[in-house]
């Protein structure tokens, strides 16, 4: 069985290969439009190849004469081609190939060192490792409040809806991953009863990070504290399975050192203090390196200094934002109205 370094480095071949692909693809195409257009390129073009084979053999061959006449043959017809794509606003290098990555050229190589775009690209596939996943159609584009209740209900001091509600808390999300590099280092806690659109709203707001190319993992409580547990004990193994230890390595240091980490129903997960502590040391590891973290639970900020590690409760009241969902469970709202 294949290990996840090795899952992820066939997955990079894979993607680099049809970048480079595609964009020989492209180039292909876009040639036999111009050939198409202007078949006095197409002739030039081949001229300059014969030139600068001819050019070539003079040298290899070792007749200065013969390699100074190709040469100015070769400079001649170069000239006449950059005139005619001057000439009708064709661009220099439009018979190269254009890389999704210019530094690599798509090898994911830059002077036998891994490329930049190597990263941007783990960050892209690493999350679909993870146990759970983002929901495509959970995007702020999606957001509809009409389905929230316009019935007010008291919330703290005040009567509000759950419609106004969200109406408040998308615009803040929207707010907070619009100017994400100044706010980052505010963590955010939400908290209400299933179906109130807590989990909807922090997958919108991490796929909008993730378009602008940050680093986001999604995880539920119950999956996270299991890879925190199943990651200590290969840790503290005398004879780690290798392979695991090092797939579970990879996915926890994602978890400490991504930039946005969203833990969804806090609360639904076994309690034991070692987890918890486990829970603490990854929290303050993000917090320590100002990196954003986004909780959602079905427990209200009071009920955690009596439920939890009453540590926990101290960092989410000190260290997060907290935002209170109302209303009714949508989902069971949209089963009830189905025909």
């Amino acid at each position: 069985m294949k290990s996840l370094t090795q899952k992820i480095n066939h997955d990079l071949v894979r993607i680099y290969e049809q970048r480079r692909n595609e964009a020989f693809h492209a180039r292909d195409e876009r040639l036999s439009r111009l050939y198409t257009q202007f078949p006095d390129l197409e002739s030039l073009d081949r001229k300059l190849r014969m030139a600068g084979l001819d050019q070539l053999l003079a040298v290899f061959e070792q007749e200065p004469g013969q390699a100074a006449q190709e040469a100015a043959s070769f400079a001649r017809i170069e000239e006449e081609r950059l005139s005619f794509l001057k000439r009708h606003g064709i661009d220099d290098g439009y018979d190269q190939p254009v890389y999704v990555c210019r530094a690599c050229r798509d090898t994911g190589r830059v002077d036998g060192d891994w490329c930049r775009c190597r990263r941007q690209i783990i960050q892209e596939i690493l999350p679909a490792y993870f146990p759970d996943v983002i929901d495509e159609s959970h995007i702020f584009a999606n957001f509809n409040l009409n389905l929230f209740s316009n019935r007010e209900l008291k919330c703290g001091e005040e009567l509000v809806s759950a419609r106004g509600q969200m109406a408040k808390h998308q615009k803040m999300a929207q707010l907070y991953t619009g100017h994400f590099d100044r706010l980052r280092e505010r963590n955010l806690f939400f908290s209400g009863a299933p179906g109130t659109g807590k989990t909807f709203l922090m997958q919108c707001m991490g796929h909008r990070l993730m378009e602008e190319g940050r680093s986001v993992v999604y995880i539920t409580a119950p999956n996270l504290f299991d890879l925190i547990t199943r990651h200590k004990r290969q840790k503290a193994s005398f004879r780690p399975d290798p392979d695991l230890l090092e797939e579970l390595s990879m996915l926890f240091h994602a978890l400490q050192t991504w930039d946005l980490l969203l833990i969804d129903d806090l609360g639904t997960e076994p309690a034991t203090p070692d987890t918890y502590a486990q829970l603490i040391l990854l929290l303050d590891a993000r917090q320590h390196r100002k990196l954003a973290t986004i909780i959602a639970s079905n427990i209200e900020v009071a009920d955690f200094s009596r439920l939890y590690d009453g540590r926990i409760a101290s960092r989410l009241n000190g260290n997060f934002l907290k935002y209170a969902f109302i209303g009714d469970d949508l989902r069971l709202r949209q089963k009830n109205e189905m025909p």
